[in-house]
């Protein structure tokens, strides 16, 4: 089995955004084996091989492509003494 290194990323359309746009952008998406996991009013959020991340940024109808790290960090906890 193959492990692919799958990133969430966040996605701007260029405007105008139509439902076209984002169902042809979605089929590039999907034909890269990557899934859209939210679609809002100027993009979407979309999870896929981080390889194919300059592939999509090279569409016309894409502004931004960003990454988005949903990972936990741990945060040092300081006490103050009073």
């Amino acid at each position: 089995m193959i492990e692919i290194p799958v990133e969430t990323f966040i996605v701007r359309l260029t405007d105008p955004i139509t439902k076209g746009k984002i169902e042809s952008f979605a089929k590039n998406v999907m034909g890269r084996g990557g899934r859209v996991e939210l679609v809002t009013n100027k993009g979407c959020v979309i999870s896929i091989d981080n390889g194919f991340a300059d592939e999509l940024r090279a569409l016309p109808s894409v502004r931004l492509l960003g990454g988005v790290n949903l990972r936990r960090r741990e945060v040092k906890v300081t006490t103050k003494v009073v």
